[in-house]
């Protein structure tokens, strides 16, 4: 499963000297944590997500993203994938990827490959390419799919076992940092209602 989980103490204390309010502390620290986690979880949603996807399914991340809050007596928020989606890890930190339903996974030549600003155009979608091919042109092989082009076969896919992706989606970087950013200029806020409490 993919998640995120933040314990308030990764932060230290944000006020040593504040000895007045420490009977508060643990609700101050529980509120920042979720009101980060929430924002945290609308980032992701609405920016971080789409800015670095194609996005098929619009409501995806809506369903799949999750917030386990924080309690006075538990400091510790998570924020993680209910449907348990592998691939969002691997685009989070990296990895491998193999194939599902078939013996091997069919990858864009590098040299042939021209990715728009949402990944490869339809035209270059492997269907597309055996649709529109004719038959004399179109040679399919183990080692992957050629098209007849200009008296030679140029490689258009080949087929491997797996292969390494790099991290593309900044899940982790976007977390810590509205995290922390919300903490930091919510902190004051959130004292103040904590101690009007005690009025």
């Amino acid at each position: 499963m993919f998640y995120l989980e933040l314990k308030f103490a990764d932060f230290g204390r944000l006020d040593d000297q504040l000895t007045e309010a420490a009977d508060q502390m643990p609700f101050i620290c529980a509120s920042l944590l979720n009101d980060g986690a929430f924002k945290a979880r609308n980032v992701w949603k609405d920016a971080t997500w789409p800015n670095h996807i194609e996005q098929r399914n619009q409501a995806f991340m809506n369903a799949a993203l999750r917030v386990d809050k924080a309690t006075k007596q538990s400091l510790s928020v998570t924020l993680y994938d209910r449907l348990g989606m592998t691939y969002l890890q691997r685009l989070a930190k990296g990895g491998t990827k193999t194939p599902r339903g078939a013996a091997h996974l069919a990858v864009p030549a590098k040299a042939w490959r021209r990715p728009g600003p949402h990944g490869l155009p339809a035209s270059q979608k492997l269907q597309n390419i055996i649709a529109r091919t004719p038959k004399r042109a179109l040679r399919i092989t183990t080692r992957g799919v050629y098209v007849g082009e200009n008296g030679r076969l140029q490689l258009r896919y080949s087929f491997k076992v797996s292969v390494k992706t790099p991290k593309s989606v900044p899940f982790y970087e976007d977390f810590d940092y509205v995290m922390r950013e919300s903490m930091r200029t919510g902190y004051a806020d959130m004292l103040r209602k904590a101690m009007a409490t005690r009025r």
